[in-house]
């Protein structure tokens, strides 16, 4: 048995060789997987650093993973927006040239381009990856944009834009193509009051009147069993003095005027009442005037010219207005006659926010070109060649600039609406005399636009968090300003048709083209299409840079994560080195003192 002096050494050579036998293991552990320890636990105090710094390294990863998409997608949409941009710029080019050749279509060139950008245009804007949609806004599952076809077209019984300009266009014209307005010469003319019943405007009992014109003097029955409504009247009065002596103005009002400028009119009841179930007056006698009148049919309608203002310098000439309920504007000759190239200028508003000025020249002797009046004898001669030529200017002027004008506001009524205000449309039929304008409904009406209508700012519609305090905008909308006008601009420019027989046609397409230049150039505070390139190009710039400082904040947590993870190979290899010197020392030491006994010693 061995002294306990020897046994306590072997104990203890024992016990640092299992010691470092699992220091050994350690090591090639470390050297097998790379790691200074498997668990979190065994970093001690380094672990809450190591733990803390690997969730920022996740967050990091989780920014750069919404940059790399959104990238992607904000590229797209640029894309997108750039070619449309170039559509329009390359539309305004076409529409600034000159010339006016008709295909067979009825549509010029240019109008033929137009239509197939604006086909281009709605499938841009309809652009989407991996089914989801650009420029819808927050609503990103369906197109955005209904085709090019049915915008035009309509479909499923719902009126296309073509059909509501042309009811526009109807009501800005008027039923005499006069674009609302009503003219007066220096001959007699009576204008009735508003009747309540146009269509039912007698009784049972026998009401008649007479109408007095120079002496010839015509009796008229407006009950059951004569001329019952306005309508009836006023063919039976025209019937009776074998002219045009009477119309209607705002579809419930008679007017009547002399045929010459020397004959007076007066009104005489028959029946007492029978005058005023036509709007007339009884006892009224309208005489010979030097004066002639342009007025606005009904006061506050939306169609038609508006009189903005007038400035002349005619001599012996007074002119007030515009001015009365509806406007009107007086242009009185006296006994000093106008000089030769005297001018008077009426300015007109047009439906869609432009103007026309119409100049009206005297002149002492003929003949007279188109706009030119001849001074005549007297006042009322005078008078009534001016209003002759201003009739016809205005009806010229009303198939140029007013149809023109008219096509861009049924634009803007069928293009131009948002959550609080739906498109508007044409209260009617009848159209020609329509005095507003009405809601248009998703059943009788298409709604080009169907993604998220919203008065709040498009690029809020969808916003990404790229760093801890940092928030891009990447939303968009394709009824946005400056896409609406390029969609609202095309779709006029291709819906309207010429006849090369119609002797207006040229001028009303020089002014459709000039109000297409107009759109396409965003003039003024108007958004343009760059301004939405602008910003997205922004969020893609801010997001480049987040993403800049994402990699060197990831480079410099791997290398803190690795300082306290990561093992040194070589610095493991040479302690496994060192570590099997001392275990195979250690080992020959126990063997030899394992053979030690009483007789070896002995």
């Amino acid at each position: 048995m061995l002294p306990v002096n020897v046994l306590s050494p072997t104990l203890g050579l024992n016990k640092s060789i299992a010691e470092t036998r699992s220091a050994l293991e350690n090591l090639q552990l470390q050297l097998a997987t790379g790691k200074k320890v498997q668990t979190y636990g065994d970093l001690g105090l380094r672990r809450s650093q190591v733990l803390s710094t690997r969730a920022e390294l996740s967050q990091i990863k989780g920014f750069t993973n919404t940059i790399s998409l959104l990238d992607i997608r904000l590229d797209v949409m640029v894309q997108s927006l750039d070619r449309v941009r170039e559509l329009a710029s390359e539309s305004k080019s076409g529409a600034l040239e000159v010339g006016f050749d008709v295909l067979s279509t009825g549509k010029t060139i240019f109008q033929t381009e137009v239509s197939a950008r604006f086909d281009e245009v709605a499938a841009l804007l309809n652009t989407e990856i991996d089914g989801r949609h650009f420029f819808g806004g927050r609503a990103v599952e369906e197109d955005p944009v209904v085709t090019a076809t049915e915008i035009l077209n309509g479909s499923g019984g719902r009126a296309g834009f073509t059909q509501v300009s042309s009811e526009r266009r109807q009501a800005d014209l008027g039923a005499d193509g006069r674009g609302r307005l009503t003219l007066d010469g220096p001959q007699a003319s009576i204008l009735g009051a508003a009747v309540g019943t146009p269509g039912d405007i007698g009784g049972v009992a026998t009401a008649q009147f007479t109408i007095d014109i120079g002496g010839n003097s015509q009796t008229f029955d407006v009950s059951d069993g004569g001329s019952d409504t306005l309508a009836a009247l006023e063919t039976a009065i025209d019937a009776a003095f074998g002219t045009d002596v009477a119309s209607i103005v705002g579809g419930n009002q008679l007017q009547l005027n002399a045929p010459n400028i020397t004959d007076s009119i007066t009104i005489t009841d028959i029946d007492a009442g029978a005058a005023a179930l036509a709007g007339l007056t009884t006892g009224t006698v309208a005489n010979p005037t030097g004066t002639a009148t342009v007025a606005e049919d009904v006061d506050g309608s939306p169609f038609g010219f508006k009189l903005n203002g007038a400035t002349s310098t005619l001599s012996g000439t007074t002119v007030t207005g515009p001015a009365g309920t509806p406007p009107s504007i007086d242009v009185a000759f006296t006994g000093v006659l106008p000089q030769d190239g005297e001018t008077i200028q009426l300015t007109f508003d047009l439906p869609d926010g432009t103007t026309h000025d119409m100049t009206l020249t005297a002149r002492t002797s003929g003949p007279v070109d188109p706009g030119e009046f001849l001074v005549g004898a007297d006042a009322d001669e005078t008078a009534a060649n001016f209003q002759s030529v201003l009739d016809s200017e205005v009806q010229t002027e009303a198939q140029r600039s007013l149809s023109a004008a008219s096509l861009f506001a049924a634009a803007n009524n069928f293009f131009d609406f948002d959550d609080a205000n739906p498109p508007q449309r044409v209260n009617g039929p009848p159209f020609d005399t329509a005095t507003s304008l009405v809601n248009a409904t998703t059943t009788d009406t298409v709604f080009w636009y169907t993604g998220e209508v919203s008065s709040t700012n498009a690029r809020q519609s969808a916003t990404a968090k790229v760093d801890d305090a940092i928030s891009v905008s990447v939303g968009a909308r394709a009824n946005e300003d400056a896409l609406r006008d390029v969609m609202k601009t095309f779709a006029a420019v291709t819906s309207e048709i010429f006849d090369p027989n119609d002797p207006d046609a040229a001028d009303r397409y020089h002014e459709m083209r000039l109000r297409a230049a107009t759109n396409l150039s965003f003039q003024g505070t108007a958004q343009a299409v760059d301004d939405i390139i602008t910003e997205l190009t922004v969020s893609k710039t801010v997001m480049g840079q987040a993403n800049e400082r994402h990699k060197a904040s990831d480079s410099l947590m791997r290398d803190v994560i690795g300082e306290a993870e990561d093992a040194d190979i070589f610095e493991v290899s040479a302690q496994i080195l060192a570590l099997q010197t001392r275990l195979e020392a250690s080992l020959q030491v126990s063997v030899s003192m394992s053979s030690l006994s009483i007789l070896n010693f002995l």
